[in-house]
């Protein structure tokens, strides 16, 4: 295996992308859950990415799931929401909060005295688009005054959302990562076209040279990449094109998998 960080990358040009939605109502919940389209997900016989396996070796390692901490030990371990106080499942069970699933299915994510953030793994990920797929539903309860429904019960709801765990990346943020259709890969290429599609706010603007390569890792089966943004302080928030980028590698490409690793688990990167 051959591991490597690169970063600052040059990048170019400007694509089209589908919005990103950040979800905020049960109700805008349910209705994109109902237009749910299946993800690609790596072939069965591909081996764990490396990412993959330090993080299920490391328990207190700490994910974020739309900028909600999750430990792997609350994923790999997972305590039921049932086991939560009385005051914040009665929240959880009001209709207006929308959860279908019984909350046996549902993980304790986080816990503290002022928030409580539960998750559900969605049978079917929902794909965003620009290689944003989300994998699980989160909601987050909280005290006092940050509520929103109710409004006078000492808990109530503060965020519904859909999300899928990563790495932290610091001061990077997330981007969406899929094979630029102009250039798909070769088994001979030692270079992958890519489009990155940075998550933040840019005010609609592409990242050019801010996309960084955090991790490249060549294995015998895998390429696996963790890619982030330097964010562009200041912008608004209307949805990002992709921006063109290009990662080389010391080998051709052959017949390997190309992950992208800034997700866990490790997810497949596949044409838009």
């Amino acid at each position: 295996m051959r591991r490597q960080s690169k970063r600052g990358a040059s990048s170019q040009g400007v694509w089209h992308r589908l919005a990103v939605v950040a979800l905020t109502l049960p109700a805008a919940l349910s209705v994109l859950l109902l237009a749910a389209c299946a993800a690609t997900v790596p072939p069965s016989g591909a081996e764990p990415s490396p990412v993959e396996s330090a993080l299920s070796s490391n328990p207190d390692e700490i994910l974020m799931c739309q900028d909600t901490p999750v430990s792997t030990q609350a994923l790999s371990t997972p305590r039921p929401a049932t086991e939560l106080p009385a005051e914040v499942l009665s929240v959880l069970n009001d209709p207006l909060v929308g959860i279908e699933e019984p909350l046996s299915e549902w993980l304790i994510a986080h816990e503290s005295a002022e928030h409580v953030t539960i998750m559900h793994e969605l049978e079917k990920p929902v794909d965003m688009g620009a290689g944003d797929i989300r994998s699980y539903a989160l909601i987050t309860v909280a005290a006092g005054e940050n509520q929103a429904i109710p409004l006078e019960a000492p808990w109530g709801l503060h965020r519904s959302t859909l999300c899928t765990p990563s790495i932290d990346l610091g001061s990077l943020t997330e981007a969406g990562v899929t094979l630029d259709p102009g250039a798909p890969p070769r088994s001979d290429d030692e270079q992958i076209a890519l489009l990155v599609t940075e998550q933040g706010c840019n005010s609609g603007q592409p990242a050019i040279d801010r996309i960084e390569l955090i991790e490249l890792s060549e294995t015998e089966t895998t390429v696996e990449l963790v890619i982030g943004v330097q964010p562009n302080t200041g912008g608004t928030c209307p949805s990002n094109p992709p921006t063109p980028f290009t990662v080389n590698l010391e080998q051709p490409l052959a017949d390997r998998t190309i992950l992208n690793a800034a997700v866990a688990p490790a997810r497949a990167v596949t044409l838009p």
